[in-house]
């Protein structure tokens, strides 16, 4: 590259920088949109990139995560909070770290846009940084560090010693191997501070996100042509722990006939009496045994089969199959569709994650159809939005 080629380029990127800066906040609520800018980006930065520097990159990986969980360990992060420009003597005389080891993992961080560089050791509070703060955001870092990294750095190893197969066992797969034999559920069991950092992150995780209401026109689906009788149920929430889809879900002001259920596990089940008084009903449920609920209207699943292997998957799938009423009940299944090629970096990795933690997976339209289909169930439509992966997949009873 000449120096004249050079510098036109670098011309045009603080061009696009300059215009980019300029933009509405709101212009980014197209995820599907943004993706897309993202992955022009990132072939841009691969077209700039030497193979010895894209493979450096990738040693260095787990750098940045052991920075910022040192940074929010340390407290750093909330003497920021207040967005005026701190020198590393003024974040150690408020935590007590030593002033080299801060400027040192500032390097890091201002490397990396968590935090602003402002001068010589002054440091400011990025957009990144206003996320860490909050606790929600904060333990999901905790729980993808802590909990997580154990079972994917073993994941490599663990496929060497297994033939490079894909797990399909929860209780001996890359997870279980790295917790002495353990699954996720069963550390929650023994450790409940984990429970709370997971179920906080989620919690967080969910909100301002869209609801499957905003992806899947649930008045015209499944709230009209409802049974009339006494008992008839109009939607089940399987797996739906503390019952938050369905307090959304009774926020909506259209008319409803039948009576709404959560079923969980009895300890991850919300308050009974608080429920009740929503018009929600509790009820105790292992989703691998036979569905008690008859008949409903519509069944909802959501974020429970990607922890999951295919085999597990079935099963799930035929327990509630059974239980529902050919040519009336509906299954909907609030998930990621992952698109044949050019998988968002996201889904991939959340892929990733599943294999590692729970042998689950994310899948493809393709692998979605085959799934349900092996269940007695066919695919009527998936729905989508611009918002990227999530969609909901509405299910039938196949005839």
């Amino acid at each position: 590259m000449t120096s004249t080629t050079r510098d036109l380029l670098l011309q045009s990127i603080r061009t696009l920088w300059a215009d980019a800066e300029k933009l509405p906040a709101n212009i980014f609520d197209d995820q599907a949109g943004r993706q897309s800018i993202q992955r022009e980006i990132a072939n841009l930065k691969y077209a700039t990139t030497t193979p010895f520097e894209g493979v450096a990159e990738l040693c260095f990986q787990p750098h940045q995560s052991a920075a910022v969980k040192t940074a929010l360990e340390g407290k750093w992060f909330e003497v920021l909070a207040d967005g005026r420009p701190k020198t590393a003597r003024d974040i150690a005389s408020a935590t007590g770290a030593e002033p080299q080891l801060i400027v040192r993992i500032m390097m890091v961080l201002t490397a990396t846009h968590v935090v602003d560089e402002r001068g010589p050791q002054t440091y400011g509070a990025t957009p990144m940084t206003e996320i860490l703060l909050d606790p929600g955001w904060a333990n999901g870092l905790r729980h993808f560090f802590d909990h997580c990294g154990p079972s994917m750095i073993n994941l490599p190893g663990y496929l060497q010693r297994n033939g490079y197969k894909v797990p399909q066992d929860v209780k001996t797969g890359p997870f279980a191997d790295a917790w002495g034999g353990r699954n996720t559920w069963a550390l929650y069991e023994d450790e409940p501070e984990r429970g709370k950092v997971f179920n906080s992150c989620m919690t967080r995780w969910k909100q301002g996100t869209r609801t499957w209401t905003d992806t899947y026109p649930a008045k015209s689906k499944i709230c009209e042509n409802v049974d009339k009788s006494k008992d008839t149920v109009l939607l089940v929430d399987i797996g739906g722990g503390r019952g938050h889809v369905l307090e959304d879900f009774v926020k909506d002001p259209g008319r409803r006939t039948g009576r709404l259920i959560v079923q969980d596990l009895p300890a991850a089940l919300g308050d009974a009496d608080s429920l009740s008084k929503q018009g929600i009903e509790t009820m105790a449920y292992n989703f691998f045994t036979p569905q008690p609920v008859k008949g409903a209207k519509a069944y909802y699943m959501r974020s429970i089969l990607h922890d999951w292997p295919d085999r597990a998957c079935r099963e799930i799938l035929s327990n509630t199959a059974a239980a529902m009423r050919e040519g009336y009940s509906k299954l909907l299944i609030d998930e990621l569709v992952l698109p044949d090629t050019n998988v968002p970096p996201q889904g991939a990795f959340l892929d990733l994650s599943m294999m590692a933690l729970e042998t689950g997976a994310e899948r493809t339209s393709g692998q979605w159809q085959d799934l349900l289909a092996s269940a007695g169930l066919r695919i009527e439509k998936i729905w989508s939005t611009n918002a990227g992966l999530e969609s909901v997949i509405e299910a039938e009873i196949s005839s």
